[in-house]
């Protein structure tokens, strides 16, 4: 079906750029344009891609691709000092435009020259039905998350990388990701791969998904996340003799794989879609692409320390957590005020976490911070001892902080299951009780 597809976005594509005249007469505002994108599923009908027009309600300037609330930047360097997960670390260079906006304009509509326009114009569209749907999903007003950032988010669309640190380059060398920069705030949409099935610039899953964590860092981080840097030997073994020094929580494994799995969970209240990945790459079939399915096969805490079911890291406790959430929300039909409710719920439940956790019981059970945390570095495997603690202190600030409710009796059921003893210790299980 996928490769079916790609013959008709090519088709597609090539009709909508024969005929078009550089003479044509110039769009207006509100400007439409001729796109690549993803229409959310319906009921039990399964989401799907389409070329057509569509409206661009927020684009206030095509040649700049600058819209009311953020704007997609081509053209820009990417110098990378690290990769958690889809999170970057890094730095901005570059002003000139290397793929210049090129399109036509007929009866009205902007029909773009090249697939490079075609999918900006594309991830513009996709941005900006997320922005349409945070107020519902977080109960946040989307002008204080844009003033927050100086009124703008940017979108590095494709740009070009530069990566100093070897096992950083290995990293980002496997990435056919979008990612999110919580220093800057920024969005990146890497370059185009062979094996990506669905453009990443049009999915509106992935992009979601990245959203989220934009929102997890305005939530449980309060929008300040404090820099980790590496110290000298002294100053490590001092830093591990208390349990939240600034930019701890930052690189915690255990914490990486809850910003996931919320990230995970905002792209299914966003689009009703269960695994933010399928669509993209691979196929359906890879491990990882199943793992990180809302409703795929089971498994727990307890299997992360050896066994093969879930291979992707600290992601897999984010989809345990996003599975934890997608259940308690089965009460509700998907992207229903139900749904949207329990989901500003949860995302005020993530802002008062932080302060939960710096209280007992979830203190007494957080650990003292390992010798990667306290040299900022974040693991590449799962130690269940400790990362379960840490879990098991996440899981009771968070749940600590959501109303009691049919949702918050359900998601203690299926936390406890997915998590077991290991992940969500009995001794902070009291939060669960009315």
């Amino acid at each position: 079906m996928k490769s079916d597809f790609l013959k008709i976005f090519r088709l597609s594509a090539g009709i909508l750029l024969s005929g078009c005249s550089n003479s044509s007469p110039r769009a207006g505002a509100p400007y439409r344009a001729e796109i690549l994108y993803f229409s959310p599923s319906t009921g039990t009908a399964d989401g799907q891609w389409t070329v057509g027009e569509r409206e661009l309600k927020t684009l206030d300037n095509p040649e700049k691709l600058e819209g009311k609330n953020f704007e997609i930047l081509s053209g820009r360097a990417l110098t990378i000092d690290s990769t958690i997960g889809s999170l970057i670390t890094g730095r901005v260079s570059g002003s000139e435009r290397k793929n210049p906006i090129r399109y036509d304009v007929r009866d009205g509509v902007i029909i773009p020259r090249d697939n490079t326009t075609l999918l900006m114009f594309s991830g513009f569209y996709a941005f900006e039905q997320v922005f349409e749907q945070v107020e519902a999903a977080t109960g946040e007003k989307l002008s204080d998350l844009t003033d927050t950032v100086g009124g703008r988010y940017q979108v590095l669309f494709e740009p070009t990388i530069e990566v100093k640190d070897s096992g950083v380059e290995a990293r980002v060398s496997l990435k056919l990701n979008a990612a999110f920069n919580p220093q800057s705030d920024n969005f990146i949409l890497f370059r185009r791969s062979a094996l990506e099935q669905i453009p990443l610039a049009a999915n509106l899953k992935v992009i979601s998904h990245e959203f989220g964590h934009a929102l997890f860092k305005r939530s449980f981080f309060n929008q300040k996340l404090d820099s980790c840097s590496g110290i000298d030997d002294a100053a490590i073994e001092q830093r591990r003799k208390e349990k939240l020094f600034d930019g701890h929580l930052s690189v915690e494994y255990a914490i990486s794989g809850f910003n996931e799995g919320y990230s995970d969970f905002v792209s299914y209240v966003m689009t009703g879609e269960t695994n933010a990945l399928v669509g993209s790459f691979g196929n359906t079939e890879d491990r990882i692409v199943k793992s990180r399915s809302l409703t795929g096969e089971k498994f727990t805490f307890a299997q992360l320390d050896g066994s093969q079911i879930c291979p992707a890291g600290f992601y897999c406790i984010g989809t345990l957590f996003a599975r934890g959430l997608y259940k308690a929300s089965q009460i509700h039909a998907k992207q229903s005020d139900g749904l949207r409710t329990f989901s500003r719920q949860v995302y005020a439940a993530l802002k008062s976490a932080q302060n939960f956790l710096r209280q007992g019981p979830s203190l007494d059970v957080l650990p003292f911070p390992s010798k990667d945390a306290a040299a900022c570095k974040v693991r590449r495997d799962i130690s269940l001892s400790y990362d379960g603690a840490v879990s098991s202190a996440f899981l009771s600030a968070f749940l600590r902080g959501l109303p009691s409710g049919e949702e918050k009796t359900l998601l203690c059921i299926e936390l406890s299951e997915l998590f077991g003893t290991t992940g969500f210790a009995e001794e902070v299980r009291g939060v669960c009780n009315p």
